[in-house]
């Protein structure tokens, strides 16, 4: 009778454990905040931008209660620049900055018994950088924070709001000088995901 009792507290167990881990797929939505370190501002011109929305695709693979391995492609909308002429009240348009990005990272959290994951990601990945006829490629270091919540009645559906930024450096050559800027661009977002 005990032996029985071990076993099925073992495989008990290893059920229980099994609900942590799987593939997910999901998608989402959001607001874009891009920080250009000083690359529009530095001219005499008053310029501001205003940028769109952003949506993601999300594939992982969920280890446990704490880690997951997840790969995002990442389209951050336009960031439309605005020229203000003083005086005038006018704002010219001078052109859109495009930016889309492929991640890896890890998604480090804790899944309490209620459902709720707060998360942190970091990772690698690289960006596809357009500016008006200038455009660049290269890596980003990819950091975030977050909270999922799975419902005990929609097993596998997960629900998540995060704010996720890609860090990266962009050069810019003139022919006097070249100078370096830090850049981030990164999304306040809210993502479904399903858990196979």
């Amino acid at each position: 009778m005990k032996k029985l009792l071990l076993v099925t507290a073992l495989f008990s167990s290893v059920a229980c454990a099994n609900v942590h881990n799987g593939f997910y797929l999901g998608a989402g939505v959001g607001t874009t905040d891009f920080d250009d370190d000083g690359l529009l501002t530095s001219s005499s011109a008053a310029i501001t931008t205003d940028s769109d929305n952003s949506y993601k695709i999300i594939a992982g693979y969920q280890f446990n209660r704490i880690v997951s391995l997840e790969t995002q492609y990442t389209s951050y909308g336009d960031t439309n620049i605005k020229v203000h002429a003083p005086g005038q009240g006018m704002h010219i348009t001078a052109g859109k900055i495009e930016q889309k990005t492929f991640t890896v990272a890890a998604n480090l959290g804790y899944t309490f018994d209620n459902g709720l994951r707060p998360f942190a990601t970091i990772g690698l990945g690289s960006i596809d950088y357009k500016m008006g006829d200038f455009s660049d490629d290269g890596g980003v270091i990819r950091t975030g924070v977050g909270l999922e919540y799975t419902p005990q009645q929609l097993q596998g559906l997960s629900l998540r709001t995060a704010y996720e930024v890609d860090n990266y450096e962009l050069e810019m050559q003139d022919v006097y000088f070249s100078k370096t800027y830090n850049q981030s661009v990164g999304a306040w977002y809210l993502a479904a995901t399903y858990k196979f």
